[in-house]
């Protein structure tokens, strides 16, 4: 038991000072890249926490094979695009004197990483989520928290996109502030608020009630 309390501890703590440092972000001056790199990083170490615990019964999804995949993908995942981002063209002034060609060219680059990280974010995330309520590691109904989170997630990328269309040019501005705030939201409910659940439950997790199915 002391084992799945501990990794419920440290990788709650971990998701919650992402949630501290994703909202100071951008209050400390010439530190934002600093802090969003290490956010980025304790993210990627409390979620890995998560998906192979101190033991296989601290595991929230019980070290299946699948489940742990997908929830090493969504830790991993920010990183490997914070690597890629340097060498992404960048949508500047620059790229608009080079010509037209160039200047869509960098847009269809852009354009392709937006979708496929969208893509590979959503289905890690998504798989994750049901390998989570599957094992039943998690107590319910708090097993499919992390379902809830992904839903909040992905409805605050999608309904900015469908505010702006019917808002047009006139709302842009307000649809932007909107935009910011589903943003910030969708953020803290996977950071802050799955850490919060993970520390309250942490004490109340029993080794000897870890249903452990075969791995799929």
């Amino acid at each position: 038991m002391g084992r799945v309390r501990l990794t419920w501890t440290i990788g709650g703590v971990g998701l919650v000072l992402c949630g501290v440092m994703g909202m100071f972000q951008y209050s400390v001056f010439g530190l934002a890249s600093a802090i969003a790199v290490a956010m980025d990083i304790v993210f990627a170490g409390a979620v890995l926490l998560f998906a192979i615990g101190l033991s296989q019964e601290a595991s929230v999804v019980a070290r299946r094979p699948l489940g742990t995949t997908a929830l090493a993908v969504v830790a991993l995942w920010p990183l490997v695009m914070r690597v890629a981002q340097p060498f992404l063209p960048t949508m500047d002034a620059a790229t608009f004197d080079a010509g037209l060609e160039a200047y869509r060219a960098a847009e269809s680059v852009l354009t392709t990483v937006f979708l496929v990280n969208l893509l590979v974010s959503f289905a890690a995330g998504s798989i994750a989520a049901v390998q989570i309520a599957r094992a039943k590691v998690v107590p319910g109904p708090w097993r499919w928290a992390p379902l809830w989170a992904l839903v909040l997630s992905a409805a605050a990328v999608v309904l900015p996109q469908l505010l702006f269309a019917v808002a047009g040019a006139t709302g842009a501005q307000i649809m932007a502030e909107v935009a910011i705030l589903l943003g910030a939201v969708g953020f803290l409910a996977r950071t802050l608020g799955l850490g919060i659940l993970a520390l309250v439950l942490a004490p109340r997790t029993r080794a000897d009630s870890v249903n452990v199915y075969p791995s799929i």
